[in-house]
C-alpha cells in the first residue's frame, strides 16, 4: 500500500511551490510576468499568494488597463490594499482617484465588486455616495418633475442626481463624465443585487456625518497599513532619528526564526528583495546567508523598512522604478551603518556585517548609518549660521561649483550627496562611508577658508562689487597685490582688483621657464603660504595642514589655464583666476 502525504505536509509543500513560482515571476519583465501567471496551473492561487505590495507594483508596471485580468484574480484583501494606498491624500478621501479605482474594479469583476461593497465596504461606499449624489424620496402625491432636473430612479421612489460642480479644463470634465458613467453602472448593479439593502444604503448615505465616517475609515486604513510597515507620518519619521553605534549595542537584539523550525507560511514581500543585487556591504552580507528562513525573515524586514521610509518621506510609489529608488536608499544607509559597526574589521567586514544584520534590527542599523549624514548636516548648519560668508550675505556660489553642490546637499532638510555626473539631478543619497568622508573633508576645507577670509579684512562692498568674484580669484588677487606692493584692501581701499600693468610684472615673476614649459616652483607656493599665514595671523603649519591640498589644486589650475599664455597676450576678459582691472 502506498503511503500518502499528510494534509499539513501537502499544504506546506504547495505553499513553497507557490513561493518559488512567485519569486520567479517577480524577476521577469512585466509583460512576461503576466504571461507566466496565466500559464501557471493555478493562476488564482498564485496571484493570491502575492503580498499586496508586490501585486500592487506589478499591476502598475504592467499598466492598470492591461492588468485588469490580474485585478480580477486578486483577493478582496488585495483589493483593499490597492484602495488603501491609492485613494487617500493625507487624511482625506481623494474622490477622483476613488472614482478611477472603482471604475477599474467594476471593469475587472463587477459582480464581486457589488457583493464586496455590501458585505465589507458599506461605510466607505456611503461616504463616497454622500460626496457624489443627491437623494430625494418622492411622496405619493408628488410628480417626478417637481424634484427638479437631472434625477433618475430605479423604483419610482428613490430619485438620484449626481452632484454637479464647475469644471475649468477638459481633464476635469472627463473626470466628471467618468464619475457619472461609473456611478450609474454601480448603482444599477447594487439595486439589482439587493434592492431593499440598496434603498437602505441610499438612506444612510443621505444622512451620513461625513467627518466622523471619514476619520473612522482613515484610522482603520492606517491600522491595516501599519501592519505592513506603513506607519503614520509622525511615527514613521522616527526612522531618521540618529543612533550611535554605542547606543545600538545597548538596544535589544532581535530573535531570528530557527531554520529547523521553519513553519512560516506567510508570504514575504519580494519586490524589494529583487533590487538588492548591488555590491554594497549590506548586499554582500545578505549573500553570506545560506539559510532560507533567515533570508526570508530579513527580506520581510527590508520590505517593512522600505515601507516605513516611504511613509516618512510621504512618497507615492507606483512601480519598479520608484521602488528602486527607495530600496537603493535603504540599502545604502544600511551599508553605511554596517561600515560604522564593523570599522574594526575593515579588511574583511562581510562576516561581521552578516552577523550584525542577524543580531540587530535593520531599522536600528539604518538609523546608525543615517546619523553619519545627519551629524555632518548639523555641523554644516552650525558653521553656516556663524560663518563669514553668511554674515556678509555672500552666496554659496562664492565657493565654486563643486563646494556649492556639496554645501547645498548638507544645508537642505535631508542631507544628500552631490554627484555632478548624474543626468537629471545632481543629488542622491549617500551610498558609502567614503562619500560621507569626502563630503566632510570638503566641509572642513570650506570652514578653514571661511575662517581665513574672515581675517583678510574684506568688507561687503569689496566682494559684492564683483559679481564673478569667488574664493579663488579673490585670494589670488590679494596675493598678487601684495607681491606688487599695492596697499592691502581695507576700509579706505575698496578696490580688490589689480591693474593689468602691475599684474604683468607679477605674472613674469610667477613662472620659471623649463625645457618642458613654464612651471610654478615650490618656492613661489611657499611665498603664497607665508603671505596667507602672515596676513591672517595664523601659524603656517596650521594653514598647510588644513588647506595645503586646496592650495596645491589651486596652483595646478593656474598652471593648466595660464602656463602657455605669454605675458603680452594677457586679456582681462579671458582670465578668471585673477580679478584684473580692464
Amino acid at each position: 500500500m502506498s503511503s500518502s502525504k499528510s494534509p499539513e505536509i501537502a499544504t506546506t509543500e504547495r505553499i513553497r511551490q507557490l513561493a518559488a513560482a512567485r519569486q520567479q515571476t517577480l524577476a521577469l519583465e512585466p509583460a512576461e510576468a503576466m504571461q507566466a501567471i496565466f500559464e501557471h496551473p493555478q493562476p488564482a492561487a498564485l496571484v493570491h499568494s502575492f503580498t499586496g505590495e508586490d501585486l500592487h507594483f506589478l499591476i502598475h508596471d504592467i499598466g492598470l488597463e492591461n492588468a485588469l485580468p490580474l485585478i480580477a484574480l486578486a483577493s478582496n484583501r488585495q483589493w483593499e490594499y490597492f484602495l488603501d494606498t491609492e485613494i487617500w491624500h493625507r487624511d482625506r478621501l481623494n474622490i477622483p482617484r476613488t472614482t478611477a479605482w472603482l471604475q477599474l474594479l467594476l471593469q475587472a469583476d463587477s459582480q464581486r465588486l457589488t457583493s464586496w461593497c455590501f458585505e465589507e465596504k458599506l461605510e466607505f461606499l456611503e461616504l463616497y455616495l454622500f460626496r457624489n449624489i443627491e437623494v430625494c424620496i418622492r411622496e405619493s402625491d408628488q410628480a417626478p418633475s417637481d424634484l427638479g432636473e437631472g434625477f433618475f430612479t430605479d423604483d419610482d421612489t428613490f430619485y438620484i442626481r449626481f452632484v454637479d460642480y464647475p469644471t475649468e479644463t477638459p481633464e476635469e470634465e472627463s473626470i466628471k463624465a467618468l464619475r457619472n458613467d461609473m456611478l450609474g453602472q454601480l448603482l444599477r448593479r447594487l439595486s439589482i443585487y439587493d434592492h431593499p439593502r440598496y434603498q437602505g444604503l441610499l438612506l444612510e448615505a443621505a444622512s451620513l456625518i461625513p467627518g466622523e465616517t471619514e476619520e473612522a475609515l482613515f484610522r482603520l486604513r492606517n491600522v491595516r497599513l501599519a501592519e505592513k510597515g506603513f506607519l503614520p507620518f509622525d511615527e514613521a519619521i522616527g526612522v531618521y532619528q540618529p543612533l550611535r553605534p554605542g547606543d545600538l549595542e545597548a538596544r535589544s537584539q532581535k530573535i531570528m526564526r530557527p531554520a529547523e523550525n521553519d513553519h512560516s507560511l506567510l508570504p514575504a514581500p519580494q519586490f524589494s528583495a529583487v533590487f538588492l543585487d548591488g555590491d554594497d556591504l549590506f548586499a554582500r552580507a545578505l549573500k553570506g546567508i545560506s539559510k532560507a528562513p533567515v533570508l526570508q525573515q530579513l527580506q520581510s524586514e527590508v520590505a517593512s523598512l522600505c515601507n516605513q521610509v516611504i511613509a516618512a518621506d510621504q512618497m507615492v510609489i507606483r512601480g519598479r522604478r520608484q521602488l528602486q529608488v527607495v530600496v537603493d536608499k535603504v540599502s545604502s544607509y544600511l551599508s553605511i551603518g554596517l561600515e560604522r559597526i564593523t570599522v574594526a574589521a575593515s579588511h574583511q567586514p562581510e562576516p561581521r556585517a552578516c552577523a550584525a544584520i542577524q543580531r540587530h534590527m535593520l531599522a536600528d542599523i539604518f538609523r546608525t548609518g543615517y546619523s553619519c549624514a545627519l551629524e555632518l548636516k548639523w555641523q554644516a548648519d552650525r558653521w553656516y549660521r556663524e560663518s563669514w560668508s553668511f554674515n556678509r550675505k555672500i552666496d554659496l556660489t562664492f565657493w565654486g561649483e563643486n563646494w556649492l553642490g556639496q554645501l547645498g546637499g548638507l544645508l537642505i532638510k535631508r542631507p544628500q550627496f552631490y554627484d555632478p555626473n548624474l543626468p537629471e539631478t545632481n543629488y542622491r543619497d549617500f551610498t558609502a562611508m567614503d562619500e560621507i568622508e569626502q563630503t566632510r573633508n570638503a566641509l572642513e576645507q570650506v570652514m578653514a577658508l571661511d575662517q581665513l577670509f574672515s581675517r583678510l579684512g574684506l568688507k561687503n562692498e569689496n566682494v559684492s562689487a564683483h559679481p564673478f568674484a569667488d574664493y579663488k580669484n579673490l585670494l589670488l588677487t590679494q596675493w598678487a597685490r601684495s607681491c606688487s606692493n599695492l596697499p592691502p584692501v581695507d576700509v579706505g581701499t575698496s578696490d580688490v582688483t589689480i591693474g593689468l600693468d602691475a599684474f604683468k610684472n607679477f605674472y613674469r615673476s610667477l613662472w620659471t621657464p623649463t625645457p618642458h614649459g613654464a612651471i610654478i616652483e615650490d618656492a613661489r607656493k611657499s611665498d603664497f603660504l607665508e603671505w596667507i599665514a602672515h596676513t591672517c595671523e595664523m601659524p603656517s603649519e596650521e594653514v598647510s595642514r588644513r588647506l595645503g591640498w586646496v592650495f596645491e589644486a589651486l596652483f595646478d589650475e593656474i598652471t593648466e589655464e595660464l602656463a602657455n599664455v605669454a605675458t603680452g597676450n594677457l586679456e582681462p576678459r579671458h582670465i578668471h583666476l585673477f580679478l584684473l582691472k580692464a
